[in-house]
């Protein structure tokens, strides 16, 4: 009788259960309620990407166009639009009803196949049969504005948040953003009376496709209805200006500020009366008082000089010297964790300066190899042979930043503000700062060749110093929530056990593995030798010694390659014996215990009863 009550109970139990995962997962009660238990909190997305999605002023279509049926054969690739579709579903979610997922399957010679064209994906012939594969996301809002990531690559996944939440800001913020410039260099081009007009550095010409660019007199004593400000090789400006440009920081204002201690890009014009004068003219650049007011140090009187990453120039007499001042800084020197520099190769500066502030306050973007050091810009002003520096080089094993974010909080350069200017913002909690420490990286010399076609110009850069501008007024100029997405881990996760066991296995059989390749090749070697006597005309004379001679040495080759067959077996039986004790670990092992766990569990509860029913 107790027997068929605990059945009935059980049985009830079950039902119970079955009808509240039911309820509980067709209401969404706990939709919401998840737990990342990932090292890199893969599946948590950023508070700037919420704060996005939670100020959406419109509805937003995002369409995953991902070949189904042409990935069948690509891991990679469905593996990774697992992790896509599971964070656009977590995009979704936060939402709040106005960003809406689509996923579409472009099957060949399919209308969807055609939309995804139209909307510009790019489409790879890596299919079976070199079927066209898609997996890109194209996003529409309610004024037909398209915003796309032709293919969302499986390299870029710890930046897969950040495309795709500017992708988001972008269609919610359709208009055209205004970059300002405040320079007295040619950087925006000028009106020449014998040559016309002459364009300005490619650089600006590629941004005005983008961006409202609009020229901001270094005169100026308020700056406004800008969303970046530029300031490139500031010299001698007023305290109007610099005020100005500290109160538009401090009111949230975002700036990129481009300083040098010795700018190659600045013309002096000749003096027929003194020529030197043109050598010896002062070409630094300085924001001495809001850089002291913000915590920032900048010596425009010092210049990096830099061994490892020396570019090599053409000297007047044709010879190619280094040159220590000029430098190629590679991925090495640059901050691969930030957005903007994550997929550039190599940058070009010259002369460049050294920037430093109080531990934590710079962000470094470009930093030097521990083989440089700093030199006075006057021993750059008359340097004929750049040889001269390697006279006077040694390194001080430090590394000297480039260029930097300002990180966290600023406070005002003028905190009882100027004359004529008593309402003064003090200080802003998080700036939106960066500055380089080389004015040269904006000209065209320094990363483009131009070459005429057919009367057509034809740029080819050598050099990314016009993707990382791009890269970074197009992030300066997102939101401040953008600004704060960064790179984050991935979900591909490296075996370290397993990468260990390798190392060792490698280190233990590849000397075996060098004994027997060096006797493979000795007995090929005399192997070859004996046959070339061989030939059609010498088959008679060979003598029987020869010939078992031969057929030994065919028999030794046949046990080298037996052995080093072996010896490869050995690298990874390691490997194989460790998946071999994972394996009856997960399959067997934990079975068993838990099993033993249950059974000593039921015993001991069944050896209290019989001591309760004993008294």
């Amino acid at each position: 009788m107790k027997k068929h009550a605990h059945k009935t109970q059980l049985l009830i139990l079950g039902v119970i259960f079955l009808l509240a995962s039911v309820i509980i997962n067709q209401s969404g009660l706990f939709s919401k309620l998840r737990v990342d238990l990932t090292e890199n909190d893969l599946f948590t997305l950023n508070d700037g990407t919420i704060n996005i999605l939670k100020n959406i002023d419109e509805n937003i279509h995002l369409r995953l166009f991902y070949s189904d049926q042409a990935t069948e054969n690509i891991p990679l690739l469905r593996t990774y639009h697992r992790r896509v579709v599971d964070f656009l579903e977590e995009l979704e979610r936060y939402g709040s009803g106005k960003l809406r997922i689509t996923q579409i399957d472009p099957v060949s010679f399919s209308e969807e196949e055609d939309q995804a064209s139209q909307y510009g994906l790019q489409a790879l012939p890596v299919g079976e049969g070199g079927e066209n594969v898609f997996f890109g996301i194209a996003g529409t809002n309610s004024l037909d504005d398209v915003e796309v990531i032709p293919f969302i690559q499986p390299d870029r996944e710890a930046f897969l948040e950040y495309d795709i939440a500017q992708l988001i800001y972008n269609l919610n913020n359709p208009a055209k953003r205004t970059v300002g410039v405040m320079t007295d260099l040619p950087l925006l081009g000028s009106f020449d009376p014998q040559q016309g007009q002459v364009s300005g550095q490619i650089i600006f010409e590629q941004l005005k496709e983008m961006y409202e660019i609009v020229p901001i007199e270094t005169t100026v004593t308020e700056i406004k209805d800008i969303d970046l400000l530029l300031v490139v090789h500031p010299k001698n400006l007023t305290e109007g200006t610099l005020f100005a440009i500290d109160q538009f920081v401090m009111n949230g204002g975002r700036l990129m500020a481009f300083v040098d201690p010795m700018a190659q890009a600045e013309e002096v014009p000749v003096d027929p009366q003194n020529p030197m004068t043109q050598l010896q003219a002062d070409r630094s650049s300085d924001l001495a008082v809001l850089f002291n007011g913000w915590g920032i140090n900048f010596d425009k009187t010092q210049v990096v000089l830099d061994n490892q990453q020396a570019v090599s120039i053409q000297s007047g007499q044709g010879q190619t010297i280094r040159h220590l001042g000029i430098n190629s800084w590679d991925k090495n020197s640059l901050n691969q964790v930030d957005i903007v520099t994550s997929d550039l190769s190599s940058l070009n500066t010259a002369l460049a300066g050294a920037l430093t502030a109080e531990e934590g306050k710079l962000l470094p973007i470009i930093s030097s190899t521990q083989q440089s050091m700093l030199v006075g810009n006057d021993a750059m002003s008359l340097l004929f042979n750049p040889n001269a520096l390697f006279q006077s080089f040694n390194p001080d094993d430090q590394v000297h930043v480039i260029a930097a974010r300002v990180q966290g909080s600023l406070n005002s350069a003028f905190p009882n503000g100027i004359e004529g200017q008593s309402e003064v913002q003090n200080s802003i909690e998080q700036a939106n700062v960066v500055v380089f420490a080389d004015v040269d990286i904006l000209f065209d010399r320094m990363w483009v060749r131009v070459q005429n076609f057919f009367g057509r110009q034809i740029y080819s850069n050598f050099a990314d110093n016009g993707t990382l501008i791009n890269n970074l007024i197009d992030n300066m100029t997102g939101s401040a929530d953008l600004i704060q997405v960064r790179a984050r881990g991935t979900s591909n996760r490296p075996f370290d056990k397993v990468l260990e066991i390798q190392r060792v296995s490698e280190q233990k059989y590849r000397e075996t593995e060098n004994q027997l390749m060096q006797q493979l090749r000795e007995t090929e070697s005399k192997l070859n030798e004996l046959q070339s006597i061989k030939g059609q005309e010498n088959q008679l004379i060979i003598n029987r010694e020869q010939q078992q001679e031969i057929t030994r040495f065919k028999q030794r080759k046949l046990e080298v390659r037996k052995s080093l067959r072996e010896v490869k077996r050995n690298l990874n039986k390691d490997i194989e014996a460790l998946g071999t004790k994972l394996k009856f670990i997960n399959i067997a092992l934990v079975p068993i215990l838990l099993t033993l766990v249950i059974v000593f569990l039921s015993w001991r509860k069944s050896k209290r009863k019989e001591r309760q029913y004993a008294k």
